[in-house]
């Protein structure tokens, strides 16, 4: 362990110039194109409007495809764009190129914070700060950033070292619980496929690694906390993961899997299967590098005796060799553990975790091992790693010419009119004409009315919807007169959570919300007369159990938050004298 300490400020300083360094031309010019620019524009800027709107947390996307509305964070994961709002409302910005960049800047810079705190108590500050360096400037991080634009995955860049760092403590100690929780759930809502795959490859081998370091009589205990901080953590993120997992049916997600997006495809062992070419084939080059650093970190501290360091790079290399593995292996992703690892869409997102577990274990090895075995090895792993990262040299220069809005008037049309993925459509969706006439930005609603009277026989003659209009919450509100049930149709996309309620003194009667096909479009059955309606969106029971759930969680934490300050407090003898200069003061 270096003897070396360095101040916060010093390694704040550092982090924040590599970080600018590293993202000088985005912050100077506003994020350029990657594979998911229009949707991370697009998504800001309405995820800022729902906040706005007074909507938490944001859920349903009132304006987005041009006011159509979108079920998108029912489903995504909000931290990163939690992220991003608070650079608008910091800085003052509705650019959402800069919003992009300057929240990227943020995470990046946490990132490499996160990663020194996790490794401070284990080789010191000064391989701390080396290893929080690589860890930022780590190959699939800056692709995350250049090439695929995933803010999510660049939020969990953040948060994994900080539940590693979370779960070591509450191994030992209960007062570390309420960390396991809060930085579990930061990372499933940050992105929770990588929350998933973090669980089923290098968060295991660490976990076994807690409990065999223990000893015998306090292993029970060990497991204990650990579930707590696990069930702790899980009730954190409900509010998320609940609408996240048991809602799906009610979207059109299943249109997210198969084809490029089946894992099976982009296995290691099956080449000739691979998609995406020549962007596969990068993925795969940094996999073999990221198992060969973990393989040179193995070599490093094996011996006959293994100190508690070199037993944790032992448990981190282990954990990276397994993540490999599932990566190479066809099977995982469908059959049995297909149900749940199929939804990965892509195994490359592997790398996250791989990159985190190779620098910890790399860092431990330098430390505690024999490091010119380690130096060398590492030259040999840094050849893949470096022909990976080398294939994607067109793209990240590509990102680099086309800074703020890329020059595209097609994508700069789609992030104007607030698209979103066409998976986030009614769950019966059936296309139709006005559909297919433009799937980004709807133009084939434009002359649609914001509600009118589906034409379908005498049965609507006589009716009409004599005003309609959208109030700032983005509910909408209907006056009909009919003279025979007829059914309206809103240009707005169908969700269960909309409730249509007919004005009327003392408590609005409920109107049966329901489907229109093939549009997909929301409808209600206006009654005879001359009637006022309201549309809107609401919490369902689930929401609402969940947000529940969530709030006694975090309540709970607050409770034991206070609890062992208190403790802490007493022991230092603290809050006597507190007492007693209260005592003096009320006399």
């Amino acid at each position: 362990m270096s003897r070396i300490s360095l101040r916060w400020s010093v390694v704040l300083l550092v982090l924040a110039f590599q970080s600018f360094c590293l993202l000088r031309h985005d912050l100077g010019h506003g994020a350029g194109f990657t594979h998911s620019y229009g949707y991370n524009a697009a998504w800001i800027l309405e995820f800022d409007n729902t906040l706005a709107q007074g909507h938490f947390p944001p859920r349903w996307l009132h304006g987005a495809w041009d006011g159509m509305g979108a079920s998108s964070f029912y489903f995504y994961p909000p931290l990163a764009f939690y992220v991003a709002a608070f650079v608008r409302y910091a800085f003052g910005t509705i650019d959402h190129a800069m919003i992009l960049a300057w929240a990227n800047y943020l995470m990046v810079l946490g990132s490499g914070v996160a990663m020194f705190a996790w490794l401070r108590s284990r080789v010191g500050d000064a391989w701390a700060l080396v290893g929080a360096l690589v860890y930022v400037a780590a190959p699939y991080h800056l692709l995350g950033v250049y090439v695929r634009g995933s803010i999510g995955e660049t939020a969990a860049y953040m948060t994994l070292p900080l539940l590693a760092l979370c779960l070591e403590r509450a191994a030992r100690s209960w007062a570390w619980i309420p960390g396991m929780a809060l930085s579990l759930a930061a990372l499933i809502m940050s992105h929770l496929l990588i929350g998933m795959l973090v669980c089923v490859t290098v968060m295991p081998a660490y976990a076994v690694h807690l409990l065999l370091d223990t000893p015998k009589a306090q292993r029970r205990d060990t497991l204990l906390r650990c579930a707590a901080g696990v069930a702790l953590g899980l009730a954190v993120a409900a509010s998320y993961l609940g609408p996240a997992l048991l809602m799906q049916k009610l979207a059109l997600l299943r249109v997210m899997w198969g084809n490029d997006a089946d894992p099976y495809n982009w296995a290691l062992m099956t080449p000739g299967r691979w998609p995406q070419k020549p962007f596969s084939t990068s993925m795969a080059w940094l996999a073999y590098g990221m198992a060969g650093a973990a393989l040179a970190a193995l070599v490093a501290i094996a011996g006959r005796a293994l100190s508690s360091p070199r037993r944790e790079a032992l448990a981190w290399s282990v954990g990276v060799l397994v993540a490999f593995t599932l990566y190479a292996l066809p099977w995982p992703w469908h059959g049995f553990t297909g149900q749940f690892l199929g939804k990965v869409q892509f195994p490359y997102r592997l790398l996250l975790g791989m990159e985190f577990a190779a620098v910890t274990a790399i860092i431990l090895a330098a430390a505690h091992g024999r490091r010119l075995a380690l130096a060398v090895l590492l030259v040999a792993a840094a050849l893949p790693l470096s022909r990976g990262f080398s294939m994607q040299k067109d793209a990240i220069g590509f990102h680099l010419l086309q800074p703020g809005d890329p020059a595209m008037p097609e994508l700069a049309r789609q992030i104007a009119c607030h698209f979103a993925p066409m998976e986030h459509l009614p769950a019966d969706f059936a296309g139709g004409p006005r559909y297919v006439v433009d799937p980004y930005c709807m133009t084939g609603f434009a002359k649609m009315p914001l509600a009118g009277v589906q034409d379908d026989g005498a049965q609507t003659g006589g009716a009409k919807v004599t005003a309609a209009n959208v109030f700032p919450d983005g509910s909408v509100a209907i006056a009909v007169e009919a003279v025979h049930p007829a059914r309206i149709v809103l240009r707005k996309y169908y969700f269960p959570t909309w409730r249509i309620e007919r004005v009327e003194k003392g408590r609005d009667p409920a109107v049966k919300a329901e489907l229109s096909l093939p549009d997909g479009l929301l409808s209600f059955v206006a009654e005879p007369g001359s009637h006022t309606y309201r549309a809107r969106i609401i919490r369902s029971p689930l929401e609402i159990a969940c947000d529940t759930l969530t709030l006694s969680a975090l309540a709970l934490i607050a409770a034991w938050l206070g609890l062992s300050l208190y403790r802490r407090l007493n022991a230092r003898g603290l809050l006597a004298s507190f007492r007693a200069f209260m005592r003096i003061r009320t006399r």
